[in-house]
């Protein structure tokens, strides 16, 4: 409940994610989602003060992410054999990847892109991956982070994140690894996440100034030294921790600046304010668990990124592994039944008297153009169906042509009856039915 309240706070004072604005009312008082950023005022003499604000302005402005760290620490007190229940998989550079064990069903997208061999087939997906980027010094080293990570790991893989500790020796040899890994895992690693500390993270900012499309997420701690930030116009989001000593020194500071004054170059208000954040730490422990300000920062930030690009509908998302037993749980059904408005939706298949009673309402006299072609799929039943779930805001997410694919799946389960009643009740669904399901079992897909 205080996690959703926070999300709803945030919500109310900035908008939605896909359509932020500030709230008239709310901005003209001193509440943390307003914080100015310290950036937007003439650079300062001393940068160690700017370091000073920009710590303060982090603080406000992640307030929400309270509740978040809660969980995490509360996890990472009580967690017990955290890994057990996921599956490690060794990739051609990378190793020891723990996969969450997510799949989603197959859309027709999907299998245009070769993703899936049939509409509906379950593919393996994460909501990001997570990298622990560490200086390729032995086996010993890799070892020792990743069992001091295990327990951050097993949080981050119940909320859906693949993780990987990834010794690399430079920052080209980084890029290469990753690479590699995203071009055998398109869907797993569309948004990627990284943390590292010391020498690990001038490799990774130099992967960045190299390659900065390679990132969603960057989070460095402490480097041995700065590295100047790339010359695009947008960087990945970036979360820097320094120690308290260094503040008071000015070396490297003015590139620190640089990054953080770059990363805040989004138009979008969510992107501006979260993705150039500056924290003050003391007596780092490298190697270590990660800290609760990141795993909040890539739990939430994950989120965000759901709702500007368009989130992977929950009712299409089952998991191979089961949090308590370790056999694979039944895959969730589409919720594609038509049901009324007042009646819950449920986890139950098609319903055939409730089917029945739907297309009865539909006009039988009205005409068709069997011969017609649209673009857009519109036919009696998908409008009868989007009529009568006029509220669910999911659904305006999926495509006529995939709705028609989902429905026409359902009736053919329920037998040769129900797809003699649709042929007879709406013969243009059935039309687009029957050429969809040719094109998807085509062999050139």
């Amino acid at each position: 409940m205080v996690e959703g309240y926070a999300n709803w706070r945030l919500h109310f004072a900035w908008g939605s994610p896909n359509n932020p604005h500030n709230n008239k009312f709310l901005s003209k008082l001193p509440l943390d989602h307003f914080a100015l950023q310290p950036t937007a005022n003439a650079q300062v003499g001393h940068l160690g003060y700017w370091v000073g604000q920009e710590d303060g302005y982090t603080r406000k402005i992640t307030s929400y992410t309270r509740p978040l760290r809660d969980l995490y620490e509360n996890y990472i007190l009580n967690a017990f054999e955290p890994l057990s229940n996921f599956e490690i998989r060794d990739y051609e550079y990378v190793k020891g990847a723990v996969l969450p064990g997510l799949q989603k069903l197959a859309s027709i997208d999907d299998v245009k892109l070769r993703k899936a061999r049939r509409v509906g087939d379950g593919i393996e997906f994460a909501k990001g991956v997570f990298f622990k980027i560490v200086v390729d010094d032995g086996a010993y080293s890799y070892r020792s982070h990743f069992a001091d990570l295990e327990s951050s790991f097993g949080y981050l893989l119940t909320n859906g994140f693949a993780c990987v500790v990834l010794p690399v020796s430079s920052g080209e040899d980084l890029i290469k690894k990753v690479k590699s890994f995203r071009e055998q895992e398109t869907l797993m690693a569309e948004n990627l996440f990284a943390w590292a500390d010391g020498l690990a993270a001038n490799f990774l900012m130099e992967s960045c100034r190299i390659e900065p499309d390679l990132w969603k997420v960057m989070m460095v701690t402490d480097p041995d030294e700065f590295v100047s930030p790339p010359s695009t116009e947008e960087l990945p989001w970036l979360y820097f921790v320094i120690d308290d000593d260094r503040r008071l020194k000015e070396e490297g500071l003015d590139l620190l600046y640089e990054w953080i004054d770059r990363a805040r170059s989004y138009e979008n208000n969510y992107a501006s304010r979260l993705s150039g954040l500056l924290r003050v730490g003391q007596n780092f422990q490298v190697g270590k668990s990660l800290p609760s300000y990141f795993a909040s920062h890539i739990i939430s930030s994950s989120k965000l990124f759901a709702e500007i690009e368009g989130p992977i509908l929950e009712e299409q998302i089952f998991s191979q592994f089961n949090a308590e037993e370790k056999t694979p749980p039944q895959v969730v059904q589409f919720k594609s039944s038509i049901q009324s408005q007042n009646q819950s939706i449920g986890n139950s298949d098609f319903d055939l008297d409730k089917i029945e009673d739907s297309i009865n309402n539909i006009e039988v006299s009205k005409e068709f153009n069997i011969l017609s072609t649209s673009s857009n799929f519109d036919c009696e039943i998908i409008r009868e169906y989007r009529g009568i779930r006029a509220s669910d805001v999911q659904l305006k997410l999926v495509s006529n042509r995939d709705l028609i694919l989902k429905l026409g799946l359902g009736f053919e389960e329920m037998g040769q009856g129900v797809i003699n009643q649709i042929k007879n009740k709406d013969p243009l669904f059935y039309l687009y039915y029957q050429s969809l399901r040719a094109i998807e079992e085509s062999p050139l897909n």
